[in-house]
Order: C-alpha cells, then structure tokens, then sequence
C-alpha cells in the first residue's frame, strides 16, 4: 500500500509520538523503553494502558488543571491513562505527556490487547511532522479535484 495518502497499518506494537506532559520529569527515564497492552476497559473517555506501573518520584499533590484529548495522565496506580474525545475537561492526575496530532489516528484505531510504546519527540518534530502530513493532504485533495471536475 502506498502510505503517502493513508496512515500505514503499523507493527504489532505501534510507537504513539508525545510531547513531555507538565509532569514528565517526575517519572523515571525508562518509561519511553516500557510497552503497554490497551485494556478492554477502554473507551471514548480514555485509553487504559496496562504493564508495568510507572511511579513519580514525589508524593506532592497535585491542582487539578486543564486536560485536553490526548493527554496521557498517570493515576495512582501507575497504569496511564490517554485521554479520549469524550474525556473531562479538568483533571488532578499527573500528566506524562501529550500525543502529538499526527498520532492522534492511530489512538483511534486501538483496540484491547494491542501494545503499545510511547516515544517522546521535540515539539520541532511534531510541528515538521504535522507540515508534512498537511502537504499530502493538500496534494490528495487537488488529485481529486481534478479527477473530479
């Protein structure tokens, strides 16, 4: 298949590319090496992500602050949480990391039992991966004009 048009079919483990969440550094540098299995308690409110837990290196509280789609928050347990399209608007879990927009088709199509890696990226790289899928956007869109004026 040619994946200029289309998100290619990924490995049986695909890497979800984040951005640092405002609470990265309070968590070991070996979470990017961990893999995780989507648990069937997912759903449009957040993917449950399970394995090995991840533990902050603090025990302070936290304000409840802003989420958004695609916030990858850690509750207690350690088990991450992405955060869905129908998920709250105000949340007090730590935040890992957000799933640059580019990824964001790939956490639609999980299902329970896929695993999954998280990989940090720049925000320099999200913003040129982001570039770079909107010009084949815009040259599959002028194909199909033209195929059908």
């Amino acid at each position: 298949m040619d994946d200029r048009w289309l998100p290619g079919t990924e490995a049986a483990q695909p890497q979800l590319r984040v951005l640092p969440g405002a609470q990265a550094a309070e968590f070991g540098p070996d979470w990017p090496q961990m893999s995780f299995e989507v648990s069937p308690q997912s759903d449009r409110m957040g993917i449950r992500l399970h394995g090995a837990p991840l533990r902050r290196n603090t025990t302070a509280e936290l304000f409840s602050t802003a989420v958004a789609p695609a916030t990858v928050q850690v509750p207690p347990d350690g088990r991450p949480i992405i955060l869905g399209v129908d998920a709250q608007t105000i949340g007090g879990y730590p935040q890992l990391a957000h799933v640059i927009s580019v990824d964001l088709p790939k956490v639609a199509q999980l299902r329970p039992g896929d695993r999954v890696r998280l990989q940090p990226v720049a925000l320099a790289e999200a913003r040129q991966l982001l570039l770079e899928r909107e010009a084949r956007l815009q040259l599959l869109r002028r194909g199909l004009e033209e195929k059908f004026r």
